[in-house]
């Protein structure tokens, strides 16, 4: 089914979005202007409301190492355009990216379809989205899953995330929720823990109809964003200067983000900086609000070294 669907997309989707995908050297209209403890306030709901674990874990994952995007749907030009994006994105919080030929595992579908193909993924292709309990590999379950089958939001996506040791290494056997010591690493303690989380792959689905009108940078910055880490896609960030409220503003009527803003690189570099192995997400959440309100508080930014 996914062949069929996208197959037919190079001839039937006719992707009308506004602008081109050039770079925009003007830094974004609605950036963070506060500092200080409301700054704080706000960065911490923030990350509250977007960040996520699965709960079995209860670790936040990321990349680590290369990614590999791959992307159908859209005229060639646009599709690399995208693959660019994300690739550009990964390389400022340190992620790589494959060379040509790589084992795609950032893959990006945009149909005028979306739940059909969302549906017949989840069906048909229960490997792909982690579908049955597999030792060592985790989603958010069964609920979200049927969630992201259902979502009637112009962008949906699915991470699938793999308990790895502290070092990288893939693991044997029961994890033991991370209390394991792993063979030449050093012993876990109630402040860290011998096992990390890793992405395995990506799973995103762009509404081609609901996308329509979208600026095409934005949209490639939307979609780096939610490849590069896993968020609650419920959760309720209006009236913040972020790009995940693109679809949002523009449905509003209000000023849509152009590119990631100052905001959002703040958010990705906290969760590449966090600690990986820390006991539970809330030490990793605590991670990325302190490094943001750093990154966006100029008065708490270090002064120049002798």
């Amino acid at each position: 089914m996914i062949g069929r669907c996208v197959g037919a997309l190079a001839a039937s989707l006719c992707f009308a979005m506004s602008g081109q995908a050039q770079a925009q050297d003007s830094p974004p209209e609605n950036d963070v202007v506060v500092v200080g403890d409301r700054l704080e306030e706000m960065v911490r709901s923030f990350v509250g409301e977007v960040a996520v674990a699965p709960g079995a874990e209860r670790q936040m994952a990321r990349w680590d190492g290369r990614i590999c995007p791959l992307v159908a749907g859209l005229p060639a030009r646009q599709m690399q355009y995208v693959a660019d994006r994300i690739a550009q994105r990964a390389h400022q919080v340190g992620i790589r990216t494959d060379g040509p030929g790589c084992k795609a595992n950032i893959l990006i579908f945009v149909t005028p379809d979306a739940s059909r193909l969302a549906t017949g993924i989840v069906d048909e292709y229960r490997n792909m989205v982690a579908y049955y309990s597999t030792n060592g590999v985790h989603t958010l379950g069964r609920g979200p899953l049927e969630d992201f089958s259902t979502s009637t939001a112009p962008v949906r996506w699915w991470h699938v995330n793999q308990t790895v040791s502290a070092d990288g290494q893939e693991l044997g056997g029961d994890t033991n929720g991370g209390s394991t010591v792993m063979q030449g690493g050093s012993p876990p303690s109630h402040l860290r823990r011998a096992t990390r989380q890793d992405f395995l792959r990506v799973l995103i689905i762009v509404d081609a109809r609901q996308a329509q009108g979208v600026q095409f940078q934005a949209l490639a910055d939307y979609l780096a964003m939610v490849s590069l880490a896993q968020l609650d896609p419920n959760g309720q960030t209006a009236g913040l200067p972020t790009i995940l409220n693109l679809f949002a503003d523009r449905d509003t009527g209000g000023v849509v983000p152009t590119e990631m803003t100052e905001w959002d690189l703040a958010y990705l570099e906290g969760l590449y900086a966090a600690r990986r192995t820390a006991p539970t997400e809330i030490w990793q959440q605590r991670d990325i609000a302190r490094t943001m309100t750093d990154h966006l508080d100029p008065e708490r930014a270090p002064g120049p070294s002798n």
